[in-house]
Parts: C-alpha cells; structure tokens; sequence
C-alpha cells in the first residue's frame, strides 16, 4: 500500500497525473528557493551577532520586505504605498521629526518597480499578444519619457558625476517611475483602478482633523503661518513644509468627486461632501495657487454642463466668482491681512500678493532664496556654459543644494549661498538641458493632450471617463507646477500623484477596450461577470488576463 504522500510512477502507457508537472516545477522552485533563504538566514544570524538591535532591527525589516512583496500582488502594494507616501512619511516627519522618513516612500517605490519588473519577466507571451491588440497609441506620453530617460543617462556619462551626487539624484527622481510603467505594462482590473482613486479621496478626508491641529495650534507659534498647515504630505512645525502638495492633492480629489457624480456614480450629498470637506481644507491652507487650480479643475470636469447654454455659464461664472472670493476673504483673513497692509501703494500690495513671482531680481544672497523667475533668468544669463551643457546640462544633481547623501552638486557649489534649485524647470535645465528639459515637459503635456482626446471621444465608460477627467485636471496644474516649486523632481508625494495621474490616462487609452470587453459597467464592485453572458470573455481567461495586477 502507497502512502498518500509519496508519488508513484505512472504505469506504462497510461498519461501523467494532471498535477504531476505542476508538483516538479514547484519541487524545482522550492529547491531553487532553498539556497537564497538559508542565505539570508545566515545574513540575519551574523547581524544578530554583531549586538545591535538597532542594525538588526534594520536588516530584518529590509529582508522580510523583500521577501513580502514577492506575496503580495501590485494592487496591494500600490493601495501599501499611497498609505506610505501621502499618510505614513509626512506624519513620521512633521509630528516625529524622522528627517529620513522620505527615504520610508523612495523604499516602498522601489519595491513596487522591482515587482513590476518581476510581473513583466514572468508575463505570458499571450497575456501581451492580448493586450496590445487592442490597446491605443500613448505614445505621446510614453516617447518624451524613454527621451528623459535617454538625455538622463547621456548626462551622467558625458558629465560624470560623484558617486554621492548620482546616487542623492537617483534616489529623488526615478523610483516612482515604476507607477507609470505598471500602468503602461500590464492591463490593470477596472475595479481595481477605481478603487485607487476611491482610496486618495478617503486620505483627502483624513486631511480635515490634521489640518485643524495643525492651523489651531501649530501655526499660531509662527512669526507668520504660510506653509505651516501641510496635513500628512510633510514638513516641520515651526519651518512648514509641502502645503502647496496638500493643496494640490485636495483639489485632485475635490474634482475626481464632482465628475463621479457628474457621471452617475456618485450621489450629489455625498460628493457635496467631499468638496466642502476639501474646500476647508483649501481655505486653511493657504496657497495662492488655488485660485486658478480650483476653478480651473471643476471647469475641465464640469466643462458639458458649463458649456450647454449661455445660462448655465452665467450661472455657473457666478458661482466660480463667489468661490475665488471667499477663498480671497479667508485668506485675507487669516493670513494677508497685516502682510498688504505694510504697504500703501498698489505695486507693493501686487507684489506682496504673488507678483515677486515674475521678478526676475528676486534675489537675497543672505538668506540663500532666490525667486521663480529669478531661478529660470540666472540659467539664462550664465555665459560659462558650453553648448553640450546648455542641451544636456552638468549632470543629474548638478543643481541640488543640499543632500542626505553627497552633498551639494557642482552648480549649487558654484553659485552657493544662492539655492539655485527653485523651480522644476530651472533643476531640469541645469541638469540635464534644454533636451531633458524639453523631454519631461512634454511628457506632461503629452498626458493632457491624450487624456483630453479621449474625453473628446466620449466613448469609456462612466468610470473611466471620471478618472481620465480628473487625471486631466491634476495634469493641468502640474504643468504649472514646473515653474512654481521643485518638488516634481524630488518629493515622493507630488511624484507619485502626478506618475499615478499619468498613469491613469496611459492605461485607460491603452487598456481601456479590453476593460470595456471585460467588464462593460466598470461602477459594479462585483468580480468579473460570468462566462454565461453571451459577448462577454470567460471568467478564466479573463483571470489569466488581470491576474498580474489584478485582485
């Protein structure tokens, strides 16, 4: 008598057992695992040994979480690093004081890359074959990025910067790129990508009590409050922080609510909800900007209904007249009053409010700062550049004023004290040129152009047209962003934001019409529909399909 668990050979002639191949490959995949797990077992033991705690503590968590994502599917891990990024490493920074709590976001976003790279080396040839069939050109997004990638790696060889430059530069711009690549690669579960949008509005609420800590009782202890209200998107209590991201994060959710229930998919309490609770955050905030980013979001959600007669845009005008002047009267209030009021004539007062933007003599060699518009003339004026460093410029990190890793780079020591990193547009053309430069522009302009075709299409459904609409309406204001502040360049949260918004327009127009095929009502939450339904993919192919990024 066999014991069940011992395998007998097959008898001549008969066919295998149907899991006998399945049993060797994971015989084979055990013994192949076996190697690298006694290895790092031993790795754990000779840290232990060492008597630190501390070490060990870091070691153990770096391997068990490499080990973990190889369990957990890219879902998972996306929903894992929204929490860490917008929640977990601004929180451990502005209420703990972890100066190196960005580095908790750049690990999570390189474990979420490797996975992808890992998803895309195991991908079966006919799960590709099945998506590119019917998937749309995104090449407007996808040929400035391998540009970027391309004026990138050119810099580094023809410049060749330290060790401790590259690595400061590597660190702050190129993790989070495996979001778009997930989203270009693999066709995710239409559900799955609504209920990553679904998730941001549920942190956008959580911004609310944060807020009102953080306005009540943090920013009073300030000579002034701008910036000291920045939610969980980071910064110091007493020297601020990413209150502009916060801002920027808010009106993204605010809009993807209002086209939700411009769709039919969200009811109009509850989206009023979520755009009040959104619009007290704004109004505590405090950033200029969000008198053009507000309105200018709920215009390109609400542009058929704005547009449908002469009515409803007088209407609608009024209402966007009274939301810029509240959020006027509440800033005046709280933070402009005594600030406009130094100054009696009406240049100073312009100045005052935003108008030191466009000078381009905005400079304290003092205190280090240097304006917007003064960031982007110093590149132009400066005549030691050669013509290679005016199109690819010194190198990745040339400009980076201050590092964790290798310090400043060559142009921040050359034109130190002054941070010559203002702005995105003036990193990106000191680093790597008027063609880089060029190239991650377009990347984002290329995001709006094809996400505003397909909403000209009008042909997705009710929930991809929502995402694709508010991914727009982020991607607007992001191209302002590169010349408001540097943060495109080296800040987890308003990278991951933007690559996800990117993101979101490359998958729809390029996987979009196998989701329509799938699932043509991509609102239910319900699993995939049955095989049963004439016109509809069966349930198991459908599986092999999302299975990579998929529930």
């Amino acid at each position: 008598m066999k014991m069940p668990f011992f395998a007998g050979r097959a008898a001549a002639g008969t066919a295998p057992a149907p899991f006998a191949k399945r049993r060797t490959a994971n015989r084979s995949l055990s013994l192949l695992l076996l190697f690298p797990l006694l290895f790092l077992a031993m790795l754990i033991g000779a840290v232990a040994g060492l008597d630190s705690p501390i070490l060990l503590v870091i070691v153990s968590g770096a391997i068990f979480a490499m080990l973990a994502f190889f369990l957990v599917n890219a879902h998972i891990l996306l929903h894992l690093l929204f929490l860490v990024t917008f929640v977990i490493q601004g929180s451990a920074l502005y209420f703990f004081g972890m100066r190196s709590a960005t580095w908790i976001a750049v690990g999570m976003a390189g474990l979420f890359g490797m996975r992808t790279f890992m998803d895309l080396v195991v991908k079966s040839r006919q799960q590709k074959k099945r998506t590119t069939e019917v998937s749309q050109s995104v090449s407007l997004v996808m040929l400035p990025f391998y540009a970027y990638l391309l004026c990138y790696m050119v810099s580094i060889i023809l410049n060749r910067p330290s060790a401790g430059q590259l690595m400061s530069a590597l660190k702050s711009n190129l993790p989070v790129f495996g979001v778009l690549l997930a989203f270009y690669w693999f066709a995710w579960r239409p559900v799955s990508l609504e209920r990553l949008w679904q998730s941001l509005i549920w942190i956008g609420l959580l911004q609310l009590p944060v807020v009102l800590y953080q306005h009540f009782f943090v920013s009073t202890k300030r000579d002034n409050g701008f910036d000291s209200v920045v939610g969980t998107f980071g910064g110091t209590p007493l020297g601020g922080g990413l209150s502009s991201m916060l801002v920027l994060f808010i009106v993204g959710i605010s809009v993807y609510a209002l086209a939700r229930w411009n769709r039919g998919l969200m009811s109009r309490s509850m989206a009023l909800l979520v755009f009040s609770i959104g619009l007290a955050v704004i109004l505590l905030g405090e950033v200029k900007a969000a008198f053009i980013w507000l309105p200018l979001g709920v215009f390109i959600v609400l542009r058929q209904r704005i547009m449908k007669n002469l009515l409803s845009v007088i209407g609608y005008g009024i209402l966007a007249l009274a939301l810029v002047g509240s959020i006027y009267a509440v800033y005046n209030a709280l933070y402009w009053g005594q600030t406009l009021s130094r100054t009696s004539d009406l240049e100073g007062k312009l100045n005052a409010g935003g108008g030191y933007f466009f000078d381009t003599h905005n400079v304290n060699y003092l205190t280090g700062e240097i304006g917007r518009g003064a960031s982007l003339a110093l590149w132009a004026k400066d005549g030691a550049s050669s013509l290679p460093k005016r199109l690819l410029g010194y190198g990745p990190g040339a400009s980076k004023s201050s590092s964790s890793i290798g310090g400043s780079g060559v142009i921040a020591r050359r034109f130190a004290p002054l941070n010559v990193d203002a702005t995105a547009l003036a990193v990106l053309l000191w680093d790597v040129g008027i063609l880089g430069a060029l190239a991650y522009s377009m990347m984002t302009v290329g995001g709006v152009l094809l996400g505003w075709r397909y909403m000209r299409r009008g042909q997705g459904s009710a929930a991809n047209m929502a995402m694709v609409e508010a991914s727009v309406a982020v991607l607007v204001i992001y191209v302002s962003l590169l010349i408001y502040n540097r943060t495109m360049l080296d800040e987890p949260t308003v990278q991951l934001l933007y690559l996800f918004c990117l993101g979101t327009v490359v998958q729809v127009c390029r996987h979009g019409a196998a989701a329509v095929q799938e699932a043509p009502s991509v609102a239910q939450t319900g699993p995939v529909p049955s095989a049963r339904r004439p016109g509809r993919i069966p349930a198991r192919a459908a599986a092999t399909q999302w299975r990579a990024h998929g529930e």
